[in-house]
This record gives structure tokens, sequence and C-alpha cells, in this order.
């Protein structure tokens, strides 16, 4: 899915972060637990900024055509509990899937506040990366 407008870019984020909190949100057991929860815990406050974000945009801002960003170049199949992959790979997958899409979106943002937006999210999902440590 092609997303050719400032509103399609921040509501597929928003909508994203949401999908990625109740992921996080289904890993409550184990080890890493902890450490899961405050990711999802970060991911519901990322989908509300998102969210606040886009509802403040003017409306004709909401229409501004943006290139070169497709959905599924990003999204990364998330695996259920119990799957054969560990809750922290999977955490990894989506944190670096994420950093790259908020990383490109920035570049092709055009309105300069939500570009600086993408790419403190950006950041926030190398530290996440980082404290999640290497596989």
């Amino acid at each position: 899915m092609e997303l050719g407008t400032f509103g399609a870019i921040l509501t597929f984020a928003a909508e994203w972060e949401g999908e990625v909190a109740g992921w996080y949100g289904l890993h409550t057991e184990g080890a890493q637990a902890g450490r899961l929860a405050t990711l999802a815990a970060a991911a519901r406050r990322r989908e509300a900024r998102l969210r606040r974000t886009r509802q403040e945009g003017v409306s004709e801002m909401i229409l501004v055509p943006i290139s070169g960003l497709d959905a599924a170049r990003y999204l990364v199949p998330p695996c259920q509990p119990q799957a054969s992959e560990p809750p922290l790979e999977g955490a990894r997958r989506l944190e670096e899937a994420r950093r790259r899409f908020y990383e490109d979106a920035a570049e092709a943002m055009p309105i300069g506040e939500v570009a600086a937006l993408f790419t403190r999210l950006a950041r926030e999902n190398a530290r996440h990366l980082e404290a999640l440590g290497e596989p």
C-alpha cells in the first residue's frame, strides 16, 4: 500500500504502533516480560502522539502528497506467543522495521515538525534495539 499523503503516513504509523503495542502485550510471560511491557507502553504513547499530530494537522496538510513510501516494505509479520521465534527476536525485527520506516518517512516528509518527530521516533527505535542487545 502506497503511503501517498501526510494523513496516510500518520494513520499508518499510529495504527502500526497500536498493533506493535498489542504484540508486545501478548508476550507477558517469561524472563523478558518486563522489558516487553516497557516497549508496549512506549508504543502506546507513540500511537497517541501520532494520532494527536494527525488531528492537529490542518486539513490541507492531510492531503499533502508524498511519494516513495510503501507500507509493505516495512511491515513484518508478528509471531504469536509460543511460536518458534523467541520474543526478543520478534522485538528486534519490529524495532528495526519501525526504525527504517521513521527514517525514510522523515526524509520524505515536507512538513518540518513532523519530519523532526519521525527522526525522534527513529532514534527511539535505535535505542530500543540497543537495549534489546545482539541476537
